[in-house]
């Protein structure tokens, strides 16, 4: 069911000729905004820190996500200053939040600054502290969401009212979007708001989104922008073998659960393909050049034609999923009782493919490997490779703040996971993954696992980065 909530998105959509920075209070039933005034970064950043901490604690687990709470706040907090914005409900308890801050450019197409409000599972017995609190500790926002994606989402938000309320007047609409159900494939979050709110996004022609950030480089003294311009694609199999049902105590020679054990065993044992795609190519290669890195991950494809050097770059996990399609088991499902043996089970396969990979010859692959016909395989989420280029008018402004504030260069990258970016790669909009934050190695691990959190200097910086970035692409 479809909930519109304050505005219709007629109210913010795109209009083909110029409009004013503020919009009309009375037209939009938004707040009057306050005269624009110079922007004090420590009032902003105690309002972003109290802000993320109160969007830790609205539990967006997906699933179920219940995300709509989430976005009626966000919605409030830009009417408040004047900016319009909405939210839909395409599902009962599901939420998506758009906002508009208008520029003063005819012909400039707007940016979507886009992140997502569900956050995955989290134990509260294996955390520090707990993931729904949004306790602020040792200058650090504990939660669940702190960087995957509440965190960059308060970045987002916190830029364009900073913006605003400076009086800044950029040449080209700035449009915050926030979804729903990012962490289970966005089918209802940004793959609904796509298909049908098109109108809101029509005259983009840029996006920001997770997926990059900045590396501090190993001298400590020097940063690189790591801007993702294509990912990896989910290919998440479900496989059910069969067999008789009966009593534990009087077992058949083969039954549902060793047939998939089996399964599952030759399926670990087989190695996809190594392949260096052009974005991992060009990652390594200038890695290696900024930070005097391995001589030989100045031609990655080369040298992984060496058997020795290739088992030490595929031992770190991370470098592994970058030249490889990765085959992951995650779930396992059969008998509800110990002594009941059940006649099917099943477990869940989590394949991520590189671009260039073919779904149907994947599968083919794996059923091949399993040797056994009578296990059945279903795909249950898949969608085809889109990158975006990595030159560009908004790739040029990255560049462009990564000199002149850290003194930065850009290096492309290719994103290990999937994120709702290519929904929008879809429809023709350049969208890059780059969040201006530095997550450290050890904050990093945080994201799907324990103890997430993000310092308070960083969130500020963040902000300040992202308004900066603004100006430069807004012509300012």
């Amino acid at each position: 069911m479809l909930a519109f909530v304050a505005l219709t998105s007629s109210a913010f959509a795109a209009s083909p000729a110029a409009s004013p920075n503020v919009l009309p209070a009375e037209s939009r039933g938004v707040t009057q905004a306050p005269l624009p005034q110079p922007i004090n970064w420590d009032k902003v950043t105690q309002e972003a820190t109290d802000l993320l901490s109160k969007y830790i604690q609205m539990n967006t687990t997906n699933p179920p996500g219940n995300e709509i709470a989430a976005a009626r706040m966000l919605k409030e907090k830009f009417l408040t200053d004047g900016i319009p914005a909405t939210t839909w409900e395409p599902q009962h308890g599901r939420g998506i939040v758009a906002a508009r801050l208008r520029g003063i450019g005819k012909h400039n197409k707007s940016i979507i600054l886009l992140s997502h409000m569900d956050v995955v599972p989290a134990n509260p017995k294996e955390w520090e502290q707990p993931p729904f609190s949004g306790t602020v500790k040792d200058g650090k926002i504990w939660g669940r969401g702190a960087i995957d994606d509440k965190g960059p989402g308060v970045i987002e938000l916190m830029a364009m009212l900073a913006i605003k309320r400076a009086g800044i007047l950029l040449n080209r609409d700035v449009l915050f979007v926030a979804t729903g159900d990012e962490e289970e494939g966005g089918k209802n979050g940004a793959g609904w708001f796509v298909d049908h709110e098109s109108n809101v996004f029509s005259d983009a022609g840029f996006l920001l989104n997770e997926g990059g950030g900045i590396r501090a480089l190993t001298d400590n003294k020097r940063k690189a922008y790591v801007v993702s311009i294509t990912e990896k694609t989910p290919l998440w199999l479900k496989l059910t073998a069969s067999g008789p049902a009966g009593h534990a105590s009087d077992p058949p020679a083969e039954t549902a659960v060793t047939r998939l054990v089996r399964a599952l065993n030759k399926l670990s044992e087989y190695k996809t393909p190594i392949h260096v795609i052009g974005p991992v190519q060009d990652y390594y290669h200038s890695m290696a050049e900024l930070d005097h890195g391995p001589r030989q991950q100045l031609d990655l494809a080369a040298a992984l034609k060496d058997p020795e050097y290739q088992n030490k770059f595929l031992s770190d996990p991370s470098q592994n999923a970058r030249v490889r399609d990765t085959i992951t088991p995650t779930v396992l499902s059969a008998s509800q009782k110990t002594n009941v043996i059940s006649e099917t089970a099943y477990a869940e396969i989590d394949c991520r493919l590189l671009p260039g990979s073919d779904p149907k010859t994947v599968m083919s692959d794996i059923r091949k490997a399993i040797g056994d016909d009578t296990v059945k395989i279903d795909v249950i989420l898949n969608f085809p490779p889109i990158s975006s280029p990595s030159r560009s008018a908004l790739m040029t402004a990255i560049d462009s703040l990564g000199r002149m504030r850290d003194q930065a260069s850009v290096v492309p990258s290719l994103v290990i996971g999937f994120t709702d970016s290519h929904y929008f790669r879809q429809k023709k909009i350049v969208s890059y993954g780059f969040i201006p934050i530095e997550v450290l190695p050890a904050e990093g691990k945080g994201v799907h696992g324990i103890n997430e959190h993000i310092g308070v200097k960083e969130l500020a910086d963040g902000i300040q980065r992202m308004v900066q970035l603004l100006k430069i692409f807004g012509g300012q």
